[in-house]
């Protein structure tokens, strides 16, 4: 396995010197020692200077302090430390976040799989106080998601020959300049990798946030959307937005207006058993097929009682595949709001769903040979094999009468033999550290 020189790049402003230690402890305490360590100091003390020499006596010739004359924000100092750090990969944290033990060790492994030079990014948890909690275990990426909020966080591990090609963070961005990196790779189609373990800790606070913080928050989601929005704009598809309460996400409404009802350029397919609850659905779905990526577009199903029949299907690695969110209540905050976003997913309800008419005819359609979803999944699994990306819209509302899906065996070996070696590898779409089955996306000690 080759070794990966790390460039690790630390901002620091109004800084917390307890929890700055803490972060230093956990980079002096990494397995993997093959890095450096670079400082980019906006504080008016030198005590950031005195305590990293304090911290690493023995390796004083990989640990670089530079005081920043400039307060130009984060994009500045991050650009500053990519200008001058050595590192075969770029690893930007936060200077009161924490690295896991095997952190590094992880990257490397990562990185040495890889066939391309790559943006990487892990899953992370959270400390409060002394306390690590709410664990975000995270699908590989996801561009519909990224597009409504930023599920990939701050810490990322950035190649250095995909920062020369990308250029510099951009330093009109106060908030957002690792999320306009990371939409600038997504659209020039650069490798974004994930590594499905919690090797980072963010350091963050339970207690409600001020009138001052909110404000900020507010700011923090309204640069993020303006950004995923003018991206999308230069790919001709045209979206406006709304801020989510939560102040966590944002919600991006795509143009509906140049829907024609017998226009030749989807296809509507819609069971007869199924029943539509919202209105204008063929609006809203062909609104998401509009982006020039996106070859099937599902809708959310709604069971008895108020709760999921389906938000899109995960499967395991025996090719079985389990509805998503399936039982669990439409009222309640799903794993990660993720029932009511817009994501990429493997496969959606063949009940209803839009398909690009031209991916249909360039994937002569369905296989007449499967049954049931096995058709939908086969379908979805070859267009993304050609980059095309599957999406499920929860705005659209859909119910079954007769539940009952029956998938031959016959298919079902069909299936195996066409994408086995696709299918063994597991979702994309799903974390592995989530349980698989029926009950999906539910942490464990977490159900009713």
């Amino acid at each position: 396995m080759a070794d990966t020189y790390f460039s690790l790049v630390i901002w620091t402003i109004d800084t917390d010197m307890d929890y700055f230690k803490d972060c230093l402890e956990s980079i002096d305490e990494q397995e993997y020692r093959n890095f450096e360590l670079y400082i980019l100091d906006n504080n008016p003390s030198n005590a950031i200077e005195v305590t990293i020499k304090e911290f690493f006596p023995d390796i004083v010739d990989k640990v670089h302090y530079r005081r920043l004359k400039k307060k130009s924000g984060g994009a500045y100092a991050y650009n500053i430390g990519a200008h001058f750090a050595e590192g075969d990969y770029l690893v930007y944290l936060g200077q009161h976040d924490r690295l896991s033990l095997k952190t590094l060790s992880f990257l490397n492994e990562k990185i040495s799989q890889l066939d391309n030079d790559s943006i990487v990014y892990t899953d992370n948890d959270e400390i409060v106080g002394q306390d690590r909690m709410n664990p975000h275990f995270k699908c590989d990426f996801n561009k519909e998601l990224l597009l409504q909020t930023n599920y990939i966080g701050e810490f990322v591990a950035i190649a250095r020959n995909v920062y020369n090609r990308l250029g510099e963070f951009n330093e009109k961005a106060q908030t957002a300049y690792i999320y306009e990196y990371l939409l600038r790779a997504a659209f020039k189609k650069e490798s974004i990798e994930h590594i499905p373990s919690l090797l980072y800790h963010k350091r963050t606070s339970d207690k409600l946030l001020t009138k001052e913080q909110r404000a900020e928050a507010n700011f923090y989601c309204k640069e993020h959307m303006a950004l995923a929005i003018s991206y999308l704009r230069q790919t001709g598809v045209i979206a406006e937005g709304r801020i989510d309460a939560s102040l966590k996400k944002w919600h991006l409404d795509y143009d509906e207006t140049s829907f024609r009802r017998f226009s030749k350029d989807y296809m509507f397919f819609k069971e007869e058993d199924v029943k539509l609850y919202t209105r204008n659905n063929a609006k809203k779905m062909y609104a998401y097929l509009n982006q020039p990526d996106v070859a099937v577009v599902g809708a959310r199903f709604i069971d008895r009682g108020f709760t999921y029949d389906n938000v899109g299907y995960v499967f395991d690695t025996d090719g079985a595949w389990y509805p998503a969110f399936h039982g669990q209540r439409i009222f309640r905050d799903s794993y990660e709001n993720l029932a009511s976003m817009p994501r990429d997913v493997a496969m959606v309800d063949a009940g209803c769903c839009m398909i690009d008419a031209k991916v249909y005819r360039m994937l002569h359609g369905f296989d007449t040979r499967l049954s049931g979803q096995d058709a939908m999944f086969d379908f979805c699994l070859r267009a993304k094999a050609r980059g095309f990306r599957t999406i499920v819209i929860p705005k659209v509302i859909a119910r079954k009468k007769n539940r009952v899906t029956i998938t031959s065996t016959d298919s079902h070996e069909i299936l195996m033999e066409k994408h086995g070696e696709i299918i063994k590898n597991g979702d994309t779409f799903y974390n592995k550290n989530l349980p698989i089955g029926m009950e999906n996306y539910i942490l464990p000690g977490t159900q009713e």
